[in-house]
């Protein structure tokens, strides 16, 4: 499922790059920008409030946690897990979805560019 859901995201992806219009393209690109850098900074904020709560929970350190948070993920019981680990995964895509939009922006400047 998770494979179908990826390789029908690039497929769209490369359907918004291959845009006829630049102005369409960099709208697109900055749309992307934009929900990725809401919707995973929101969610990021979250992950991190959560993370925090469950490592002080279950009596873990919490010492660097703010600049290593993956490497936390071990020490979660499974409730913690249950907890954390969405808010990551939405997080991560909203991140992956924010580096897609600056892509496309960057591809349409280009071609602004080369279109002279």
């Amino acid at each position: 499922m998770f494979e179908a859901a990826l390789a029908v995201a690039l497929l769209f992806y490369l359907l918004l790059l291959a845009l006829p219009s630049i102005e369409l393209q960099f709208l697109a690109g900055g749309l992307l920008t934009f929900l990725g850098l809401v919707g995973g900074g929101g969610a990021g904020i979250v992950y991190h409030v959560a993370l925090r709560r469950a490592l002080a929970r279950v009596g873990a350190s919490t010492r660097g946690w703010v600049w290593s948070p993956v490497a936390r993920h071990p020490l979660l019981d499974d409730r913690g897990r249950r907890r954390v680990l969405p808010w990551f995964r939405v997080g991560a895509t909203g991140f992956f979805l924010c580096l897609a939009g600056i892509g496309m922006v960057v591809v349409a400047v280009v071609r602004a560019v080369l279109a002279g």
